[in-house]
């Protein structure tokens, strides 16, 4: 059997039963599908052999209405997070005084597009592309409230990531430092190197990356594409008049 990519995604390369590693997959690649495995599928890509998110394919319809529970009357309940914000939530932290605190409630409230930025103080690269992210940030924020960029720091310390924050001024949070090791579902959207930004929507799929079929292109690139997707998503769901 044979699927395609249906957005941009990871392949995790499988040997001996553990992930030895990741790479980008384009819009339209094609798998060779080895088996389905639950929430993923077991595919051949051309000499490589692993997994990529059952989601992120042609089959993930299939997926969806193997595994679905007989239907049921819902019982009346609050609305769940999305799978970003529950990813995130309680994990973040932000500048305030020159230091680091938790974040304020309800500040993903309505985010639909997140920017995961991995970075740190000691890439040179990194200190580069930073300005420009600050001051897109500041004027994207400002048009499209539903989009967020996340810190993910690659610094050796909290310390450190706290003096890069408040040294370049990222109005942005972070996730916090001692949360980092632990977050596997943020960290696997990074590439093998920095800086990398990964935009992702609500739902955690990926809209633009960093690196594609397993080329660097920049976080440049990504930067380009977040203003074309939040131009036309405003054009699809303009803002109420106040």
């Amino acid at each position: 059997m044979e699927t395609t990519v249906t957005t941009a995604t990871k392949l995790e390369i499988v040997r001996d039963g553990r992930v030895s590693g990741t790479i980008g997959l384009p819009l339209g690649a094609r798998l060779d599908v080895i088996a389905l495995e639950g929430e993923h599928v077991h595919v051949r890509y051309r000499a490589l052999t692993g997994r990529v998110p059952a989601a992120h394919t042609a089959l993930a319809g299939l997926v969806a209405a193997s595994a679905a529970p007989p239907a049921v009357a819902p019982a009346a309940k609050a609305a769940a997070p999305a799978v970003m914000a529950r990813r995130l939530q309680g994990k973040l932290v932000q500048l305030q005084g020159g230091a680091l605190r938790p974040q304020e409630a309800g500040r993903l409230e309505g985010v639909q597009f997140y920017a995961l930025y991995y970075s740190a103080a000691w890439c040179g690269p990194c200190r580069q592309f930073t300005p420009r992210l600050v001051r897109a940030y500041q004027e994207l924020r400002a048009a499209y409230p539903e989009f967020e960029v996340v810190l993910v720091s690659a610094d050796q310390s909290a310390g450190e990531m706290q003096k890069y924050m408040a040294g370049d001024r990222m109005p942005w949070p972070a996730l916090r430092f001692d949360q980092i090791r632990q977050a596997g579902e943020i960290r696997r959207y990074a590439g093998d190197g920095i800086p990398c930004l990964v935009l992702v929507d609500a739902a955690g799929r990926v809209l633009s990356d960093s690196y594609r079929g397993g080329n660097y292109v920049g976080p440049q690139a990504v930067l380009d594409d977040t203003r074309r997707i939040l131009q036309k998503h405003r054009a699809q769901h303009p803002r109420p008049q106040s």
